[in-house]
């Protein structure tokens, strides 16, 4: 019993020691595993090696490194990350908006890029992202709030991954708009005199019938003279924004048939082409009686050849009481007339003449592109020159409706609104992609509440930034609005005065 006691003893003795002898090993094999190493870098700067102390530098990504928003380490050396979130590094592009420079340069998120604006705009259930971008917005928020922690930062990973790509189009368009209130109508007659600067496009021609037939009465004054007041005072009007002219024919020979060929060719220039110069306008009236017959069709083809010297349109105004009788066609003149410029016209007044007359030099209108007005006597030629060819005392009185109304102003509103509420609707749904974005944070735990909050008060700020950036902008076009709504207000309240002023110097009572 005893010896088998001590070789017990000795067994016990031997395990034990064995036991000592292998963790012994094993704490030495685990300090080798542990302790430092020396590795020995190819540096490209230098020719000698650098030694770099410190533990095992392989990593699980290959050798790619990406930056992670240059945040620096205690050594001022830049973190690295691995490629699963590579695009972080372009998170140093974004920044706070707070202009709209800033918001039209934003680019698009990477999981929204490409959707159009209409697409964007049309989502009305609130619901911006669909299930499989959920799951893969939920893949790249657990990337990046593994790296990024700070709200700032996480709010720009949420732009860059779904900030609208339609901001710049929009605002664009919205800065582009410009009002389309219809310009007034305003004849060009109304500048006070010494006032106007002409232009070499604006030229009148007025032809004036001195034939024979002109010698007759109407109302117990003859038509001449009723003609020629008229026309004296449509010169001096018509005068003060238009060089002008008068061509007289009929006033050669006499109506024998033995001076037709006399009075026929008897067309002439008594004011030639020129600004308006009242005395010598009015002295060229006196220089022709009416005499002989009627050569219309050779008055407007001597208006045509003058015309034809010019570089711009030619507007030609006859007043007549009687139609061809040297055996040309007038209609063909006038055709004639109208084809060498599409502005170019004829407007003729039929004064004291019957049907027939009537329907012959509206044929003469027509073919000149012009109008035709009728006159019986002294004052429908005065109220048809006042009313057709200036405007007329009614014209003046309703002027002010030529100008923009509050109606036609806010139609100006509604139609720039259309733009802009457009770019609000891009707004509103993006910024309901960002709460969604937040709520699979907050659900998935992936950030702390305090960063919760914190990032869910810097998308409320910009969300407000963005709709004061889009109110100014309806500030600043609604000025312009207005301010073209008062410039055509201004223009007409002076076109207005102006007409005032020429007829009360024609003795016109207002």
């Amino acid at each position: 019993m005893f010896n088998l006691k001590i070789i017990d003893w000795r067994e016990n003795v031997f395990k034990k020691e064995t036991a000592i002898i292998l963790f012994i090993l094993v704490l030495m094999l685990s300090a080798c595993t542990t302790e430092n190493t020396t590795m020995k870098i190819d540096s490209e700067n230098d020719e000698n090696p650098v030694e770099v102390t410190g533990k095992d530098q392989t990593n699980d990504y290959n050798g790619e490194e990406e930056s992670l928003l240059n945040e620096d380490d205690e050594s001022g050396a830049e973190k690295k990350i691995g490629p699963d979130i590579k695009y972080l590094s372009d998170l140093e592009t974004i920044s706070l908006i707070d202009s709209r420079e800033e918001l039209k340069s934003q680019k698009g998120g990477l999981l929204v890029d490409g959707i159009s604006i209409e697409d964007e705009v049309e989502d009305t259930n609130n619901k911006p992202l669909g299930s499989a971008q959920i799951i893969e917005i939920k893949e790249e928020l657990e990337n990046l709030t593994e790296h990024i922690q700070d709200p700032k930062e996480l709010y720009k990973g949420i732009v860059y991954l779904l900030g609208s790509p339609n901001y710049k189009e929009t605002i664009e368009k919205a800065e582009s708009f410009k009002p389309e209130f219809e310009k007034p109508d305003l004849p060009e007659s109304g500048a006070s005199k010494g006032e106007i600067s002409k232009s070499d496009n604006e030229k009148a021609i007025i032809l004036l019938d001195a034939s024979s037939s002109m010698l007759l009465s109407v109302d117990g004054q003859v038509k001449m003279d009723i003609a020629k007041r008229a026309v004296k005072e449509f010169g001096e009007s018509i005068g003060a924004d238009n060089d002008i002219s008068l061509i007289v024919y009929g006033h050669k020979g006499s109506e024998s048939e033995i001076d037709k060929d006399l009075s026929c060719n008897g067309i002439e220039v008594v004011y030639p082409m020129n600004s308006y110069n009242k005395a010598a306008f009015e002295q060229s009236l006196t220089t022709f009686e009416s005499k002989g017959y009627t050569p219309l069709a050779g008055a407007i083809k001597k208006a045509n050849e003058m015309a034809i010297d010019y570089s711009g349109p030619v507007t030609v105004y006859i007043v007549s009481d009687g139609v061809e009788t040297c055996d040309g066609d007038p209609v063909i003149e006038a055709e004639n007339f109208s084809s060498n410029m599409e502005e170019q016209q004829i407007n003729v007044i039929g004064f004291d003449v019957d049907e027939e007359i009537e329907n012959e030099l509206k044929q003469i209108s027509q073919a000149g592109n012009g109008s035709y007005y009728s006159a019986d006597n002294a004052e429908e030629l005065d109220t048809t020159i006042e009313k057709e060819w200036l405007p007329s005392y009614i014209d003046l009185a309703w002027a002010h409706t030529k100008a923009p109304g509050p109606w036609e102003i806010l139609d100006e509103y509604d139609r720039f609104d259309v733009d802009l509420n457009k770019i609000r609707e891009i707004i509103k749904i993006e910024k309901s992609r960002y709460d969604q974005a937040v709520q699979i944070i907050r659900v998935e735990q992936l950030t702390d509440p305090e960063v919760m909050d914190e990032l869910s008060d810097i998308i409320i700020d910009e969300y407000r930034m963005k709709l004061d950036l889009m109110s100014e902008l309806r500030s600043e076009k609604l000025e312009v609005i207005d301010q073209e709504a008062e410039e055509i207000r201004d223009m007409v309240d002076e076109w207005k005065e102006e007409m005032r002023q020429i007829k009360e110097q024609q003795d016109d009572l207002f």
